[in-house]
């Protein structure tokens, strides 16, 4: 095994070929490509193979497991592997990290006086800035030879470093996140903490290797691994198995709206209309214990670990919802997935429908459902021409009210009519946000990124009614609709029945009676749903995203959350994501683009109208 670990480590820095052996104990050896650095994490407990997750994520280090590992093979590993990389780019950097006592709650920097003090100040003020979160926690350095775990033997002294070209920093972790005397360990804490000290592991690296060494490198998250493991691909393979088992969209919209209107209007608009819903094609229970049978917590990479958990925890929400369906309950649920309407949105919703009264009656074109699809076909066959394998069809179906999109494909129902001047507005709503984002998915790496990492649906929403203000189709009856809808949001949240809701919206706001009915379904639907709230709000977060300085072109790259742009970033650095192989038609107008540049200039919701 010894002559093995050496030989494939001396291959590996000569090629830059990817090296990644399992040592004893569960310790491994991890080299992705010629980077000059090595972080060494020593865990003399076998038991305890957690905390070695704090550098099992990144791109370059050694980790022994127990103390049943050949210090001799260990140190000639590392010398080799820093005298080849060091003579390639002048110098290299060994990070050896260790926990501290249990009674230790301060992080020891160990290194040298005077050598790369940007590096040091990098990691220090890394520290720092997390100890702000845990105020019983500080910062310390330690000018010392000594840059080991103080239990452990030393793998590389100071002449050592000196042949080798090496650069040794020691740092000592306060295990604030183990309770020894209670034998408790704190996993949340433990992760919040292993997301943030990768982050600042990068930064640190980054900081010596562009000062110190002739590495060329453009962002600290290009450190981060590029390689993923089988588990990961079978979470995502899994994880996504699951989530196409149910249309969540479809199974919580109910199946006969238009005669639940001719009876309300038959009952002189009082009570609560009996929604009938499809049958569901899933054991709710039997899904959910699937899915927690998932090992989420194996994956090693923060970032992706992230990812994951949030969407494991949003699956677990939606099929929570399919089995209330029907009940009170459901709408707590709902507000549990998509919140609730607050404070600044709920009197930015009753200042747009007060400040704006109604549009008098449409009496231009109406085209149905049948011509509205032919349109949407033509439009899914320009993308197609783009990217062939975009296969989404567009269908009229009987049992749904409106438009939607599911799972890439677009449902119009059998009863839609649509205003001519709101043709292009939905056709880039639907198709150009929903279905694009579908498919620009499907070409990253993960399934995730086509049917939504968690809360995409906000992002999505915001998306496609920019798209609607960009084509110059955003009407003031489609801004009085968005809003009405925070409206209801709010009606449902305190308690008002679907004829109170109802009643609110014709008579406190104006709204007429076929648009509050749709509302108040879509509101009540289920047994009450806070989904649509998110268009009005995910367009004022979108606004508020781009007026901040972030860029619209990357937000295609799927379904993803604005809080998920950083980390997109990151995998995109990290060639772990691809470019996305479509953008929608409407950016490559001029007038789109002068209108986007109105919005970043301060353009407010209340200006968008057309």
């Amino acid at each position: 095994m010894k002559e093995k670990v050496y030989d494939s480590l001396i291959q590996s820095l000569k090629t830059g070929k990817h090296l990644n052996i399992n040592l004893v104990n569960g310790g491994k050896i991890k080299i992705e490509r010629r980077l000059p650095f090595l972080l060494i994490f020593r865990n003399p407990d076998p038991e305890d193979k957690q905390v070695a997750k704090l550098v099992l994520g990144e791109s370059s280090y050694l980790v022994t497991i127990g103390g049943d590992y050949s210090l001799e093979e260990v140190k000639g590993n590392v010398k080799m592997f820093a005298k080849t990389l060091s003579k390639v780019f002048g110098t290299i950097m060994v990070m050896e990290i260790w926990l501290g006592t249990p009674e230790s709650k301060t992080f020891k920097i160990k290194a040298a006086k005077s050598r790369a003090p940007s590096t040091i100040q990098s990691l220090t003020e890394g520290l720092q800035t997390y100890c702000k979160i845990h105020p019983e926690l500080e910062v310390k350095i330690e000018v010392t030879e000594d840059r080991h775990p103080p239990d452990q033997p030393v793998i590389l002294s100071m002449d050592d470093c000196k042949d080798n070209g090496v650069y040794l920093l020691g740092l000592e972790i306060p295990p604030f996140f183990r309770n020894v005397a209670e034998d408790e360990f704190y996993y949340v804490v433990f992760r919040d903490f292993q997301t943030v000290f990768s982050q600042i592991l990068r930064k640190t690296v980054y900081d010596f290797l562009r000062v110190q060494t002739t590495f060329k490198i453009e962002d600290f998250n290009m450190l981060g691994s590029s390689k993923i493991g089988n588990a990961v691909w079978e979470i995502d393979r899994r994880l996504h198995e699951i989530q196409m088992k149910f249309q969540f969209l479809l199974l919580i919209s109910p199946t006969n709206t238009m005669q639940a209107k001719k009876d309300f209007i038959a009952n002189n608009f009082q009570g609560n209309p009996k929604f009938l819903y499809r049958l569901l094609p899933i054991d709710p229970d039997e899904l959910k214990e699937n899915l927690f049978k998932i090992d989420v917590r194996s994956i090693e990479d923060p970032a992706l670990a992230f990812l994951f958990l949030d969407k494991r925890e949003e699956v677990e929400k939606q099929i929570t919802m399919l089995k209330e369906r029907g009940t009170e309950n459901f709408k707590y649920s709902s507000i549990r997935l998509y919140n609730a309407v607050d404070k600044p949105l709920f009197e930015t919703a009753k200042h747009l429908l007060r400040e704006f009264p109604p549009e008098e009656e449409f009496t231009g074109r109406w085209i149905d459902c049948h011509e509205m699809a032919d349109i949407c076909r033509a439009e899914v066959r320009y993308y197609k021409a783009y990217y062939p394998q975009l296969d989404a069809k567009v269908e009229v179906k009987k049992d749904i009210v409106g438009m939607l999109v599911s799972k890439g494909h677009l449902y119009i129902g059998e009863s839609y009519r649509i205003p001519e001047n709101r043709i292009d507005a939905l056709v880039h709503h639907e198709i150009g946000t929903h279905v694009v984002t579908f498919y620009n998915g499907r070409a990253q790496p993960f399934k995730q990124l086509s049917v939504g990492l968690a809360d995409y649906d906000e992002l999505q929403e915001g998306l496609a009614v920019l798209a609607e203000y960009l084509v110059g189709g955003l009407t003031r009856s489609r801004l009085r609709l968005l809003a009405a809808r925070v409206v209801a949001g709010h009606c449902l949240t305190e308690g008002y029945d679907f004829d109170e809701t109802y009643r609110e919206l014709t008579k406190d706001y104006n709204m007429d009676a076929e648009t509050a009915f749709q509302i108040t379904t879509r509101i009540h639907q289920g047994g009450g749903s806070t989904k649509d709230i998110i268009y009005l709000r995910g367009l004022i977060n979108l606004i508020d995203y781009l007026q901040q300085g972030g860029e619209l072109d990357p937000l295609f790259i799927g379904k993803i959350a604005l809080k998920h742009v950083p980390l997109i970033n990151e995998l995109k650095l990290r060639n772990i994501l691809v470019p996305a192989p479509m953008q929608p038609r409407y950016l490559n107008n001029g007038k789109a683009r002068e209108r986007l540049k109105k919005i970043t200039n301060g353009l407010n919701v209340a200006d968008m109208i057309d």
